[in-house]
């Protein structure tokens, strides 16, 4: 098989594999918090440590392929993955998770930020898309097999010790092809002079740009799934099981989204796509401030998700169209870091917003991201 298949093969198991860990905790928490007799809401502490390894490891991605190469970083981050799967089934309390968390965090951002910048450089734009898909399996795999696990023997640590295995054959990938992952020069392309500095880089106003992008279209895309059943239940009296399956499908439109796109993407341009989708995704928030179309306005829900899909993927696939190559690879990792802050601050600031004023401005302030987004993407297309 050819070296550039067998990597791409690689890449779309690995981000399975990356899919997997990320959405064990959630459902094997309350199991945990019952044996760990803590209280529920300790998990929130715990996913802010993951999150911030997350941000820290993407942001540094540049330096750090600079110093030890893709291979090194994929095999290091992998091993930081193993490791923090196995802390979680040894740690005999709650408070050392937050710190294992922070562990899996790092080997997450690596193997995300490292993957996205290869494949950015070698790849196309609909393999971007339909990458990021196959993220979402993983994130659907995680839930089965942790659930699976409870059902059958009431336990959550054999989940985890089935996903460690699986990123141990994942480890074992990286190692046994880590001569594959050079960055040769395709045909009649120049040689590569290397990375810039990461200072470098936050020099360029469109690195700025990109970052808010980011992180506001991360906030977007994360705080409306978080606060949306909350939000129909409290305020909007919808019915518990209306509301969660209108809440499945703006999560499941996403992996529908990105297959798509994939297909529309050498079609009509990345950029393109991407500014219609979150034109599409304004006129969803719209329904869905004004309560329109179905139970709390939940059809805009479908129609958000569905827009958002090709957002993520697009923006990183197109980041060598936005600044030169030497900056590529720094500026992957910071806006993927960008999008982990947002993980972090957007929860919080949104909790303070609800105490403060209620559940329904938060359609408002939805609505008013995106639509800053889709601005900041049209300047940088101008620019």
């Amino acid at each position: 098989m050819h070296p550039s298949r067998l990597l791409l093969i690689l890449c779309f198991i690995a981000f399975i594999s990356l899919g997997l860990p990320d959405a064990l905790l959630g459902v094997a928490w309350p199991t945990m918090a019952d044996e760990f007799s803590t209280t529920l809401d300790r998990l929130g502490i715990i996913m802010t440590g993951g999150t911030v390894g997350y941000a820290l490891s993407s942001f540094m991605i540049g330096a750090i392929v600079n110093r030890i190469g893709l291979a090194g970083l994929l095999i290091q981050s992998a091993s930081l993955t193993v490791i923090a799967l196995v802390l979680f089934m040894v740690v005999p309390d709650w408070y050392w998770m937050p710190f294992v968390a922070l562990i899996a965090g790092l080997g997450g951002g690596g193997i995300d930020a490292g993957l996205n910048a290869y494949v950015e450089k070698h790849y196309s734009s609909r393999i971007m898309q339909w990458l990021h898909a196959s993220f979402g399996v993983g994130v659907t795999l995680g839930p089965a097999i942790m659930t699976l696990s409870l059902a059958m023997t009431g336990l959550w640590r054999p989940g985890y010790l089935l996903v460690a295995f699986l990123m141990l054959l994942m480890l074992s990938a990286f190692i046994h092809y880590r001569g594959l992952w050079s960055d040769q020069p395709s045909a009649g392309e120049p040689e590569e002079q290397g990375n810039a500095s990461m200072l470098a880089t936050l020099k360029l106003p469109a690195a700025w740009l990109s970052m808010l992008a980011f992180f506001l279209y991360t906030s977007a895309e994360i705080g409306l799934g978080f606060w949306a059943f909350t939000l129909l239940t409290e305020s909007r009296d919808v019915v518990l099981a209306t509301a969660g399956l209108w809440v499945t499908i703006y999560w499941g439109s996403f992996t529908l989204g990105r297959i798509l796109a994939g297909l529309l993407a050498p079609k009509f341009g990345e950029m393109n796509l991407t500014l219609f989708g979150l034109l599409m995704s304004l006129i969803g928030l719209v329904l869905f401030t004004l309560q329109l179309g179905g139970p709390g306005g939940v059809y805009g829900l479908a129609l958000v998700g569905l827009g958002f899909a090709p957002t993520f993927p697009a923006l990183l696939s197109t980041t060598s169209e936005r600044v030169a190559k030497a900056h590529v690879t720094n500026l992957i990792g910071m806006q993927i870091s960008a999008a982990g802050v947002g993980l972090v601050v957007m929860p919080l600031s949104l909790g303070l917003l609800v105490s403060s004023v209620g559940l329904e401005a938060l359609a408002q302030v939805f609505l008013g991201m995106t639509a800053s987004v889709f601005l900041l993407l049209t300047l940088i297309r101008k620019r």
